[in-house]
């Protein structure tokens, strides 16, 4: 998971962020999300144990992403005109 996020560049998006995730966290998080969202996919035949395939498993885990814009006034940019000085109205563009 933290992988995805880090190639999506959302693994700093935090503002009070720690300066990094300790191992410890990162298996301690595995571990959870192994046991509440991993997901059967079949039996893997590359893999055998005891001369039986191993039984695949995929977690599955959700994202938000939230985009932000900000914006401020600025002297330098254009006003907009006054209502109804418009040269053409909106009816004609097409």
């Amino acid at each position: 998971l933290m992988e995805h996020l880090q190639r999506m560049g959302e693994s700093n998006a935090c503002v009070k962020r720690r300066s990094g995730t300790s191992l410890e966290t990162l298996l301690a998080a595995s571990c959870l999300y192994d046991e509440m969202y991993s997901v059967h996919v079949g039996d893997t035949p590359s893999l055998l144990k005891d001369g039986q395939p191993i039984k695949s498993t995929e977690v599955e885990a959700t994202v938000n992403v939230i985009y932000a814009i900000g914006w401020s006034p600025h002297e330098s940019q254009p006003k907009a005109l006054e209502r109804g000085t418009a040269k053409h109205r909106m009816t004609e563009i097409s």
